[in-house]
């Protein structure tokens, strides 16, 4: 799946399990979690973003390329050692990916912004890479330094209105990541065996484009990365979590405010 269907993806799948504003009379989202509207939509910057990280393993993915240096030495040192579709396309590496966001949310580093006040600098790093990903993915700005701004924003913004991160944004990257790999799964190259680093590989006789020689297994129903399958679904989800995040931010007036 491409870099910007990944992104909306993450941010159709939060708002579908977190999200519970009404949309034409009708709930949009489960509500699984209680929280406010204003976690809901940082959420969905987070998820958005999110669901970039397993590609950190792809040297020209969106997120290898939106960090200059620093993402693209890492996103070479990864490729070499898991090579594409490798160990950041496993559920080992959602549990790391949200163990490293729980971390760095939990960390008591509180900073001092002119007019805001102290903040919880971790959580509003997070926001602000996240975003910033996200953003590049969905070319909704362009050039290298506008996402980061956009981000840093972001950030801010989510550290004053939706300060408790406590909780849901481990669950974003969760979210996010999870998507990743289910959109990559639903293309013909498919993701590493669900037990990786123990994989299971079928005999030669009954490997299948479900169940490849390698170990993978795919459930085709979009065939190749970037098919006409693929667009159109990106573009049911992209009207749907338009239309979610919408009725959600109707109902945080306060954010319009800052």
């Amino acid at each position: 799946m491409m870099g910007g269907h990944h992104a909306i993806s993450g941010t159709a799948a939060w708002m579908a399990l977190a999200g519970s504003a009404t949309v034409r009379g009708h709930e949009a989202g489960l509500g699984l979690w209680d929280l406010s509207s204003e976690q809901v939509l940082a959420g969905a910057v987070v998820a958005t973003g999110a669901a970039l990280l397993p590609d950190i393993d792809h040297p020209g993915a969106t997120i290898s390329r939106s960090g200059g240096l620093l993402t693209g030495m890492l996103s070479h040192a990864v490729s070499r050692t898991a090579g594409h579709r490798g160990a950041t396309h496993t559920l080992l590496a959602v549990v790391a990916f949200t163990a490293l966001a729980a971390f760095v949310n939990g960390l008591d580093w509180q900073v001092r912004v002119p007019v805001l006040g102290e903040i919880e600098a971790g959580a509003a790093l997070l926001v602000t890479v996240l975003c910033a990903l996200g953003t590049r993915a969905l070319k909704t700005v362009e050039g290298r330094l506008l996402p980061w701004v956009v981000g840093l924003v972001a950030g801010l913004l989510v550290a004053v209105t939706a300060p408790d991160t406590s909780f849901w944004l481990p669950a974003a990257v969760a979210v996010g990541a999870l998507t990743h790999l289910a959109g990559d799964l639903l293309t013909t190259d498919g993701i590493p065996f669900p037990t990786w680093p123990l994989t299971m590989t079928p005999p030669k006789r009954l490997a299948s484009p479900l169940w490849q020689r390698s170990g993978d297994i795919a459930v085709p129903l979009l065939g190749n990365a970037g098919s006409a399958r693929e667009w159109l679904l990106c573009a049911v989800l992209t009207g749907y979590a338009v239309l979610t995040m919408a009725a959600t931010l109707a109902l945080a007036p306060e954010v319009l405010v800052l």
